[in-house]
């Protein structure tokens, strides 16, 4: 019989311990609603950083199709002796089509439209920003020199460099 009631008092005094812990837990969070401030700071901050990760890999695929380009310029370069014309002479035997530039900025609607430039734009070897359309899209330039597939974009980047002087990652 006593261990019966020690059995029983061990068992209310469980089940008042689990009670009174469940009770505390839901006014801790009662509390935490009453700071409205810090919550709405802590989801602005949580909603920036998805913003920032998500142009981050935005960025990261439109880098990796620019660089996918640029092996099949090279690839084709070597193959045909020559430089194309156009980038559709890339595909579909050395790229399987033209990718989209995904850019993630207002005004530039994700496409894959080339526009090809004067040699004139190459200056040390570099695009002149200045004489760019802006158009979102994949730029295109060669010269005796120089052959350059770019994103014809005058925005920076999250790194800071503009979108045009970007070159793909290997």
């Amino acid at each position: 019989m006593n261990a019966m009631f020690d059995r029983n008092v061990l068992r209310k005094g469980f089940v008042c311990v689990a009670v009174w812990g469940l009770w505390a837990a839901a006014l801790a969070l009662s509390g935490c609603s009453s700071m409205g401030l810090r919550e709405e700071s802590v989801s602005r901050e949580g909603s920036d950083e998805v913003r920032r990760s998500e142009r981050l890999s935005v960025e990261s695929h439109t880098l990796s199709r620019l660089a996918a380009i640029e092996r099949s310029l090279d690839d084709f370069i070597k193959a045909e002796k020559r430089v194309p014309k156009t980038l559709d002479e890339l595909v579909p035997k050395f790229l399987a089509e033209i990718p989209e530039v995904e850019l993630g900025l207002r005004g530039h609607r994700d496409n894959a439209a080339v526009r090809y430039y004067p040699a004139a734009i190459i200056l040390d070897d570099q695009i002149d920003g200045t004489r760019l359309k802006d158009t979102g899209g994949w730029g295109y330039v060669y010269n005796e020199h120089r052959v350059i597939v770019f994103v014809d974009c005058v925005h920076k980047m999250m790194k800071g460099s503009y979108w045009y002087q970007a070159r793909g990652v290997f």
